[in-house]
């Protein structure tokens, strides 16, 4: 009779203790990749304080071959905002009159509503006031969405990573990085590897060659340009004789300076080609600096999609896989 007291005691323990937990609670997020819903009265929706915010969430994303906004904005007045929608994947609430007690931009990560839910609060007492605080804090919500929406793929594709063949790139370029079950090797040789992802409508591809660091040099646009160019010449063809991937220079290709994990990178992303055919897509490709080794390794991503216009999500499924490059001598990410 005591042991039986004893279990019961213990489960109910056990089941109070669980219950403090909320998040285990919460439903999971609704909506598509890239998707955010703001909440934003039919007052000043239309207006410029609406306007400014649309302009930030809506500009177009770079590095695409046709036009497509960073996210795709759905709005939703307060009164609006329902147990229904309130497990939207990212939302932007906006709160605009002279009832506001602090004014400001917040941020919050986790599960306010829903498991994942990334959540952007906009508080201002006056229109003008609200135009200010997104043009201050415009480059900071963006990064704080895109990298909610980065987060998950990186979870999604650590859950159906391909160990061996992980352990396998890793080895070879001397990191660690995810790399998912649906990438098979195209080509593998001691300078240059190639994965790609085929299916009948397209194609996602991650190449990996390093070269030797002897200055910062190496790392201008100009150099890491040529250099691809030179590593794809020779080691991806196209389907014709004597044709090969290289750079479309027609559209800019862009050129931002990163930390990834603690190490030194550059992002540059634009448009591919193929010399002697007709096939491109968008690319983004990252230079990490492994410092300890003189050596800076390349993750080039692809995707070839000819037959949709929207490639945004594909190419930032390839893209969350460069940000989980590491060295053995990186710093773990702040949390």
């Amino acid at each position: 009779m005591k042991k039986n007291v004893l279990i019961i005691a213990l489960f109910l323990s056990l089941l109070a203790g669980g219950c403090k937990d909320k998040s285990v609670l919460k439903p999971n997020i609704s909506g598509a990749m890239g998707e955010v819903l703001m909440v934003m009265d039919d007052k000043w929706r239309n207006s410029p304080a609406g306007d400014s915010i649309k302009a930030v969430l809506m500009q177009p994303m770079e590095g695409l071959p046709q036009i497509e906004p960073i996210f795709k904005l759905s709005i939703t007045p307060h009164r609006a905002f329902t147990d229904n929608i309130r497990t939207f994947r990212n939302i932007v609430i906006t709160n605009v009159g002279e009832d506001v007690q602090e004014e400001g931009v917040r941020y919050r990560q986790g599960d306010t509503y829903a498991k994942g839910q990334a959540m952007v609060q906009i508080n201002a007492k006056t229109a003008e006031r609200f135009i200010e605080l997104v043009d201050e804090n415009q480059y900071k919500i963006l990064a704080f969405l895109l990298k909610a929406e980065r987060q998950r793929s990186i979870n999604y594709y650590d859950r159906y990573e391909d160990a061996q063949l992980a352990d396998k790139v890793g080895k070879q370029w001397g990191l660690d990085m995810i790399i998912p079950n649906i990438l098979k090797i195209r080509k593998m040789t001691d300078t240059f590897t190639w994965l790609s992802n085929e299916t009948p409508t397209m194609s996602q591809g991650l190449m990996v060659y390093s070269f030797d660091y002897h200055g910062e040099n190496v790392l201008t646009k100009e150099y890491l340009l040529n250099k691809r160019d030179s590593v794809l010449h020779v080691n991806v063809p196209g389907p014709s004789d004597g044709s090969y991937m290289s750079t479309e220079y027609q559209v800019p290709v862009t050129y931002k300076v990163l930390e990834v994990n603690g190490h030194y990178t550059v992002e540059m992303r634009g448009l591919w080609k193929v010399v002697g055919d007709l096939m491109g897509g968008p690319f983004v490709l990252f230079a990490h600096l492994d410092y300890e080794n003189s050596k800076v390794i390349v993750t080039d991503s692809y995707v070839y999609l000819p037959d949709e216009p929207k490639k945004r999500n594909f190419v930032w499924q390839m893209e969350s896989l460069l940000y989980t490059v590491k060295f053995p001598g990186d710093e773990k990410p702040k949390s």
